[in-house]
């Protein structure tokens, strides 16, 4: 049986080559001779370097990564007649444009043919998307004209768009998408998912967050757009035509750790007595220890906002996939942050235990003094900083948390919604403050 193999290309320039033995089962990957020249070039991650040959794991863990999950691969598959189980045959499907710069491609010349592409521009009326929002139980939302439009990790219902003004259209050739829309969640338990985002996302800028601009629109049916952090886009004088998007390499947590999407939780086997302490998935210590960031302070303090936030939010679900780093070079930094939503506000519809532990502690009630020391210990950073930043946090929540949750972006049933979430985070800011100061004073030598 003969080998196999896509051509990788950054905006039209080749990148390398994907390498893969059906019979084995095998990946491997190697840069193009002039790609590390250039002075805009980049590694795929840490673990796939210039200077030595990954191993076959390593990159298709990489791959892996970039795939939807659940329901959304389940469409891709059935779309494509290709087993879920092949991570090849899904990318060389998805892989015109995944998350970051990157692209995959079977024609060896499709890189020097990129910059003859025309900008092809397919518009959605509001009426059409209406349609397709509400028909999703018969006609899968990333599948339009034939062809999946998604190709990004995750379960949620997306797609990929061009926003251009008041229009949204699906883009081909030379252009790409500018944002991510999200429909509400079919899910009967979480409801107005799309104001709890949109929400949590505000609110957390208001923090002090880096996140992706986030906009609530009515087609009438509420869709959140999340501009997107991994693309660059040139306007017009009218600011609203796109006339060019250059793409920004993006890795998450999982590519980061070099581990497998299967182990995006701490708790990657579950939280049942005989394996409740395995905890080989991706943790915060991890993420704090990764030693590639360009900028290792600026790094530690943005992701320590981000992993306080999640306890401000009670979002349960701040996975390792829910956190993306800019590449650069051989080097990392962290990207802006984005589905930040409020899990714990759904009560006992959800699953209320946390991705990543505080401490030993997977339980958003349970975490105290000690959980936060422990944490702090962990992810190297002095207990007198934690609580520092948590005092920031939990002023500056009680000042927002209310104000935003009366946005006129909000219906009045959407208000009543986005007022509980703003409850929940006063009361975790009120547990804020009065346990900050005692962080610093848990006795190190008990957390040995």
């Amino acid at each position: 049986m003969e080998s196999l193999a896509l051509y990788v290309h950054c905006q039209g320039t080749p990148v390398g080559q994907l390498h893969y033995e059906p019979m084995t089962n095998s990946f491997s990957f190697s840069y193009d001779q002039e790609w590390p020249k250039r002075h805009d070039s980049f590694v795929l991650s840490p673990h796939i370097p210039f200077e030595r040959r990954a191993g076959s794991s390593v990159v298709m863990r990489f791959l892996e990564n970039l795939l939807p999950e659940g329901r959304a691969l389940d469409i891709v598959a059935h779309t494509h007649q290709i087993s879920k189980n092949n991570i090849y045959g899904l990318v060389r499907v998805l892989g015109s444009e995944p998350v970051g710069a990157l692209s995959f491609s079977s024609n060896r010349s499709g890189a020097a043919q990129y910059p003859e592409l025309k900008p092809v521009r397919r518009p959605i009326t509001h009426e059409e998307l209406s349609y397709r929002i509400r028909e999703r139980h018969v006609l899968p939302f990333p599948v339009w004209d034939g062809k999946v439009r998604f190709s990004m990790a995750g379960y949620q219902d997306k797609l990929q768009v061009l926003v251009e003004g008041d229009q949204i259209s699906l883009a081909d050739g030379s252009l790409a998408s500018t944002h991510i829309l999200k429909p509400e969640s079919q899910n009967p338990n979480t409801p107005h998912m799309v104001a709890n985002e949109h929400y949590c996302m505000t609110l957390a800028a208001a923090l002090g967050l880096t996140v992706a601009p986030v906009s609530l629109r009515r087609i009438p049916e509420p869709i959140l757009l999340v501009e997107r952090f991994d693309r660059l886009v040139e306007r017009d004088a009218d600011k609203q035509t796109v006339s060019g998007i250059r793409r920004r390499h993006v890795i998450d947590g999982c590519q980061a750790l070099d581990l497998p999407v299967s182990m995006k939780y701490e708790r990657y086997l579950g939280n049942e007595r005989d394996v409740r302490h395995i905890r080989d998935g991706v943790s915060y210590e991890k993420l704090f220890k990764l030693n590639t960031f360009d900028n290792p302070l600026a790094a530690k303090r943005a992701m320590l906002r981000w992993a306080l936030t999640q306890l401000l939010l009670g979002n349960s679900d701040a996975h390792g996939k829910n956190i993306s780093f800019y590449v650069s070079g051989a080097h990392l930094e962290v990207a802006p942050f984005y589905d930040l939503v409020s899990v714990c506000i759904y009560g006992d519809n959800v699953d209320k235990e946390l991705a990543l532990a505080f401490g030993d502690t997977f339980e958003l009630e349970e975490i105290v003094a000690y959980d936060l020391a422990d944490f702090a210990q962990r992810i190297g950073i002095p207990a007198a900083a934690v609580a520092r930043e948590m005092t920031r946090l939990a002023k500056a929540a009680k000042t927002w948390a209310p104000k935003i949750a009366q946005s006129e972006d909000y219906s009045p049933e959407e208000r009543v919604f986005v007022g509980e979430i703003a409850a929940l985070v006063m009361r975790q800011a009120e547990r804020f403050l009065k346990i900050a100061s005692q962080v610093p004073k848990v006795d190190p030598a008990l957390l040995a």
